[in-house]
């Protein structure tokens, strides 16, 4: 006999076991290192292949010069180069009509001192 929900249980299994499994992100460097980060954290690599994190709920993304920047909240380039990050933990960022960041809470530009780095 064909039971309609015996085939939702792998998925509801699989759903309640995501959660625990995203407690750290690792990533390995180019020197063969395993580092981990926070799971909210967002990570980049930087131009010469090192890892750079952000802190819980920001962004991390690549400035033009190639250097990894970070900041509270998510991030936008500009049309003249320049990362901007709402100030809000978890907060947003986009580009208006006149590629000007708008962000939740208000803008700041991205800094590199904002990044956290990875532990082993």
């Amino acid at each position: 006999m064909n039971y309609p929900l015996s085939s939702l249980w792998p998925v509801l299994l699989l759903g309640l076991g995501l959660p625990l499994a995203a407690e750290a992100r690792c990533i390995t460097t180019r020197y063969g290192e395993t580092l981990c980060a926070p799971a909210e954290s967002r990570c980049v690599n930087d131009r010469y292949g090192d890892p750079h994190c952000s802190g819980s709920g920001g962004d991390a993304v690549l400035d033009r010069y190639g250097t990894a920047v970070c900041g509270v909240g998510r991030c936008v380039m500009e049309r003249d180069g320049n990362v901007m990050c709402s100030i809000e933990p978890r907060g947003s960022a986009a580009l208006d009509r006149y590629s000007q960041a708008v962000c939740t809470g208000g803008c700041e530009p991205a800094q590199a001192s904002r990044c956290k780095p990875l532990t082993k």
